[in-house]
């Protein structure tokens, strides 16, 4: 990830509103509409406004690129595309905190305005739990701000995800999902986890150390009323992370086999912790080993990128369809520490080894690209989307699977063909070029994954 994209965002994230959370859902709702709308004369007139989106991003202007996601999602959708039709897309929603202890009776919810002016008007809320019913309240909006206590007692301790809508009389429009956690004993429970972690013996698994760490620091923020990037299952990672530490403090491990779903892992390399997000099939047997997908983000993205995004988290379900693991490690200009992160895998997991695939976007290709000429033979097969460069000598990669994909309007189209055709020009046999039309830099991910896993398929044996 680029590093000013971190330090101009991550200035916000401890604010009520963080703005890679926001972005972070609009883009997942505009790939969801992407995938629902195949028609391709909306999404050739939706290509300017996502283009406009990505470069927007790469000027730091959030507001401008929150707006250009929206205005892309509204014409794929067939709605009007002026702001003033759309108002509600231009909402902010915050909410005091995202991990509640279950002796607090409300949860306090903000609008306000991310983008665009929001008119003054008589607004109806409405927040839907299928556990607890309808909530709603009529409330005056004067287009800056509007504050709603939710009275959340009749919900039970757990992981909530509530529809969330707003509109105007006999027209309820603009739904956005709010996430937050209940939970038993929240402070206490935090400041026991924190003693038993600077407790923890010496002998104590360093990832499970590492990761209980990072963990805690993410439920004490939350607690506190910060956004994430993403909506973490914050009452099922307290009681996880209860349940690692104890095992690290018999000197036992407890990310293996037999716990699969979806992680968040802080694995150590020798400089530090690299944070990857980890799927894991349920019933991994010992002696059966599964393939790995490795997955790197473009710039200006992170781990959660495969997971959340691209295709709406496209390549879990691809994974797990074929009872594949996932792990996407987070990548800077220097790359990311993927052969530390392979080892730590595999010394808890059943991996195959010879089934290792790498796939990259944009500078999680060039990442890619830079991992399979240093070592060729650890991996599989290699999918380049939206990026790559020429290589001087690719006679070493004849024998590897490499595909390359890029959009019709891709900026990265050039680097992708140039990589292809220096490994064509070397005498590959095994490379494969595809062109997706209608398709820019941004949605090329989620247009070729499915063509990326079929050559994986291809090439698993």
């Amino acid at each position: 990830m680029l590093a000013p994209i971190w330090a101009a965002l991550a200035l916000r994230v401890a604010q009520e509103s963080n703005p890679r959370y926001e972005l972070a859902w609009r883009l997942r709702e505009l790939e969801r509409t992407w995938i629902a709308h195949p028609d391709n004369e909306l999404r050739v007139e939706a290509l300017p406004h996502i283009e406009e989106a990505v470069a927007s991003f790469f000027r730091f202007d959030v507001p401008a690129t929150a707006e250009a996601v929206d205005t892309a999602r509204a014409v794929l959708e067939g709605r009007g595309t002026e702001l003033g039709e759309r108002w509600p897309d231009g909402l902010r929603v915050t909410l005091s905190s995202r991990l509640l202890d279950d002796d607090t009776d409300h949860l306090v919810l903000r609008l306000g305005r991310e983008y665009g002016e929001l008119p003054t008007t008589q607004v109806i809320l409405v927040l839907d739990e299928a556990l607890a019913g309808q909530l709603s309240v009529d409330r005056s909006f004067d287009g800056r701000a509007l504050e709603w206590d939710c009275d959340v007692t009749p919900w039970p301790t757990g992981d909530h995800q509530a529809a969330f809508v707003v509109g105007q009389e006999n027209s309820l429009f603009a739904p956005r999902s709010v996430h937050f956690s209940i939970v038993n004993k929240r402070d206490a429970r935090l400041a026991e986890l924190k003693a038993e972690l600077a407790a923890l013996p010496e002998n104590a698994p360093a990832l499970e150390r590492a990761t209980a760490s990072d963990t805690l620091a993410l439920l004490e923020r939350l607690a506190k009323g910060a956004t994430e990037e993403t909506d973490y299952p914050a009452a099922r990672l307290l009681s996880e992370t209860e349940r690692v530490v104890a095992a690290a403090a018999k000197g036992e491990r407890w990310f293996t086999r037999e716990h699969g779903g979806e992680f968040w892992l802080s694995v150590p390399n020798g400089r530090g912790a690299a944070r990857v997000r980890l799927f894991v099939p349920d019933a991994l047997a010992a002696d059966k080993p599964v393939p790995l997908v490795v997955a790197l983000h473009g710039a200006g993205g992170s781990e959660n990128m495969f997971f959340d995004a691209y295709g709406d988290g496209l390549a879990v379900k691809l994974c797990r369809a074929r009872g594949w693991m996932l792990v996407a490690p987070r990548v800077t200009l220097g790359g990311a520490p993927v052969a530390a992160v392979i080892a730590a895998l595999a010394e808890r997991f059943p991996l195959d080894r010879a089934r290792v695939f790498l796939v990259g976007h944009s500078m999680g290709a060039g990442a890619g690209q830079a991992l399979i000429a240093k070592a060729p033979r650890d991996y599989r097969a290699f999918a380049a989307l939206g990026g790559g460069s020429r290589i001087a000598d690719a006679s070493a990669l004849r024998e590897t699977p490499i595909f390359v994909g890029a959009g019709e309007r891709d900026f990265g189209r050039k680097g992708a063909e140039s990589l292809h055709a220096s490994l064509a020009a070397a005498g590959s046999k095994a490379t494969k070029l595809s062109v997706y039309p209608s398709c820019e830099h941004l949605m090329v991910v989620v247009e070729a994954l499915p063509d990326v896993f079929a050559w994986f398929d291809a090439h698993s044996k």
